[in-house]
């Protein structure tokens, strides 16, 4: 991933950053001590409300992580804060393994960035314990839109700066960071509207033809997709993505760089024993790698990304990089 070229930094965003850049020392323990864990049920809080895609994500891989442990699961959601409700809930668990949780960028290193009074700031704080799965962001416009290809909207973009209505959700969710993105790298601008009934909201817009286009997470979009009310110009996902969305193409394909798709990943309290750590970590490492949870994402619009120990260090390093980089150009963009 490279870093965005136009991006200044104030001190604040780049402080934090740069201690998520510093952390080290959460990779798994290897250890061959036998332990009795998980000594019970586990509990595995989500910090999204049920429904939609990031629930049943992390429900679904509970629900294997649990079974290739020999346990049983609990599930609770704990929606609010941008996910900062439910993972201090559960950082602020016993550091015994039996308390986990999901997360994405959003709650584990883009909230860190812009909110000082977060009990949690790097890995310091909580285990990473594997990279599951990663949701495409995808541009999507109406069916009837007059735009064929993301090229065709670029070039529009060029000649009326400012003038190409794209509806988003939330100042620093995914879908914003990739609009802010892909006009750094292609050098436009356009009419950025944020729609604060999310990215439902963003659609009915499109297809009414009220906005040009809008970005949104692909997962959620593919009932319109597949019925036909709307088309997808370019998505974040590698080009073998492009068979999840027929007519559409990467970023990479185009010569854009533009990472910003929906990521998740499981953690737990910081200070886990190492031989519980180590016995955790290979467990969710054997699920995300399985086959039944390669099944189980691709045939809902995912990806399966399993990375853990230092792998997993990188993408979280690499992302509080891009973070930053993103917060500082919607603060720019959006007043």
């Amino acid at each position: 991933m490279k870093r965005f070229g136009t991006a200044t930094r104030v001190s604040g965003v780049a402080a934090v950053a740069a201690l998520a850049l510093g952390v080290v020392g959460c990779a798994p323990a290897e250890s061959g001590e036998e332990i009795a864990y998980p000594d019970g049920q586990l509990t595995y809080i989500i910090p999204f409300a049920p429904g939609g895609s990031s629930d049943p994500s992390g429900r679904e891989f509970s629900r294997l992580l649990a079974e290739e442990l020999g346990t049983t699961v609990v599930v609770e959601n704990m929606p609010g804060g941008d996910e900062t409700i439910g993972l201090t809930a559960v950082f602020s668990s016993p550091a015994d393994g039996h308390t986990l949780g999901l997360s994405s960028p959003a709650g584990v290193i883009v909230q860190p960035l812009i909110n000082d009074a977060l009990p949690f700031k790097t890995t310091d704080d909580y285990t990473p314990v594997s990279l599951m799965l990663q949701a495409p962001n995808a541009l999507f416009v109406g069916k009837d839109s007059k735009y064929q290809t993301i090229e065709d909207l670029l070039a529009d973009a060029k000649a009326n700066p400012g003038k190409i209505s794209i509806g988003t959700t939330g100042r620093y969710t995914s879908p914003t960071f990739q609009i802010v993105q892909l006009e750094a790298e292609a050098g436009v601008e356009f009419n950025i509207v944020p729609f604060s009934g999310g990215a439902g909201e963003a659609a009915l817009a499109a297809v009414g033809g009220k906005i040009d286009a809008y970005s949104a997470t692909v997962p959620g979009q593919l009932g319109l997709f597949t019925a036909g009310d709307i088309r997808a110009l370019v998505h974040t996902g590698s080009p073998e993505y492009n068979s999840v969305l027929p007519g559409a193409v990467s970023y990479e394909e185009v010569g854009i760089n533009n990472p910003f798709g929906a990521d998740y990943m499981t953690v737990a309290p910081q200070g886990l024993p190492d031989a519980v750590r180590a016995k955790l970590v290979e467990a969710a490492n054997k699920v995300a790698s399985g086959e039944a949870w390669a099944a189980w994402t691709a045939e809902r619009g995912f990806t399966a990304t399993p990375a853990v120990g230092d792998d997993l260090l990188k993408w979280i390093e690499d992302m509080a990089k891009l973070s930053a980089s993103a917060i500082e150009l919607v603060n720019k963009r959006l007043q």
